[in-house]
């Protein structure tokens, strides 16, 4: 058996696998699906988040810049009325996530690869036995997945979805769409990288065909866009209460998604799931100084989560007004875009690095 094992072979199960490879560690990664890059259901899929490229590269000691791309157009659509955003002004970036060669999965797959990480595909742990006759100080990455939240006893919501895909020209990409509607009490996006355009809509609660179609149609008026074949799903989020991200469970090390390394407001988790990776490692044989790191990663985790089940409470037409007001000043304020960086887990790692 290899000396460290780590489950997941998501964003922050490669990271933590190259951190403990790089120490000079034997690291086995078990892997449910044939291949990285998740679910087939979720993914490949254009995706953004805010990153501080350098500052990224100093805390992890991986430089990501080839693995993402700059934002051409990114917009929000409030009940109708379209406004510009500055992507610029929250450092954000475009990812690909999935299998194919240009998503951040594979980028990262190769660079564990080059650092002698081996990988056991087809893999799956998903019972609490399994996870209980794994060695102590295992790393579980299981992402969003049901089992791994069941088997650990983490607490979680059950968020609802719709997705669609197509293939697009990639002159036409790098774009992001945030719409905000009466057909979804949480938001929904379109986005596009690499030649893929993608739509998402989904809530924290039961989602009908009814709201996909008022989404479809806001997509058509706003952007002319059409996607022909939807597929829906459910998974957990880690949202079901403030005190949800953790580090440890019994004797194992989380990370990602089940270590509850996401904003909770609108459930951005990439920059999270990379960071968390990090801190994985340090757990291995720092568990002090990992949580310390840990506890940074996530300090704004309890005010993302009160402010959104304080929006959620709210009807449609006091959120609209609200957010008509807040994003048309939103991104003019550094003062603003300076809070909008630092909700991200794990932005405040990278900066102090």
């Amino acid at each position: 058996m290899a000396e460290n094992i780590v489950v997941g072979a998501g964003l922050s199960g490669l990271v933590a696998a190259v951190n403990l490879a790089r120490e000079g560690r034997e690291v086995l990664v078990l892997e449910k699906e044939n291949r990285v890059g998740g679910s087939p259901l979720y993914h490949p899929s254009p995706e953004w988040t805010p990153v501080d490229l350098a500052a990224f590269s100093r805390y992890e000691g991986i430089d990501i810049s080839s693995a993402v791309a700059p934002f051409k157009t990114g917009r929000v659509v409030v009940y109708g009325e379209m406004i510009p955003i500055d992507m610029d002004a929250i450092s954000s970036y475009m990812i690909e996530r999935g299998p194919r060669k240009s998503s951040l999965d594979t980028y990262l797959y190769e660079l564990a690869l080059a650092e002698g990480v081996k990988f056991e595909f087809g893999h799956p742990v998903t019972s609490s036995h399994d996870f209980a006759v794994l060695p102590p100080d295992t790393i579980i990455s299981t992402g969003l997945y049901f089992e791994g939240f069941d088997a650990l006893n983490v607490p979680y919501l059950t968020s609802f979805h719709f997705v669609a895909r197509k293939t697009i020209d990639e002159t036409e990409g790098n774009h992001v769409t945030i719409y905000h509607g009466g057909f979804t009490r949480d938001y929904s996006y379109t986005s596009s990288v690499n030649g893929i355009a993608f739509a998402h809509v989904f809530q924290r609660s039961p989602l009908g065909r009814g709201a996909l179609e008022a989404f479809k149609e806001q997509v058509f008026i706003s952007e002319g866009l059409e996607f022909e074949s939807w597929e829906h799903f459910t998974f957990p989020v880690p949202a079901a209460s403030a005190k949800n991200p953790r580090l440890f469970a019994g004797n194992k090390i989380l990370a990602g998604t089940l270590a509850g390394c996401m904003e909770s407001y609108m459930f951005f988790g990439m920059l999270g799931a990379l960071v968390s990776g990090k801190i994985a490692a340090i757990a291995v044989s720092d568990k002090a100084r990992a949580l310390e790191e840990f506890e940074l990663a996530t300090a704004r985790f309890r005010a993302a989560y009160v402010l959104r089940r304080t929006a959620n409470m709210l009807p449609h037409a006091v959120q609209r007004h609200a957010l008509q007001f807040a994003l048309g000043r939103a991104f003019d304020s550094p003062s603003v875009a300076k809070t909008v960086r630092e909700s991200m887990p794990g932005w405040l790692n990278c900066k102090r690095a």
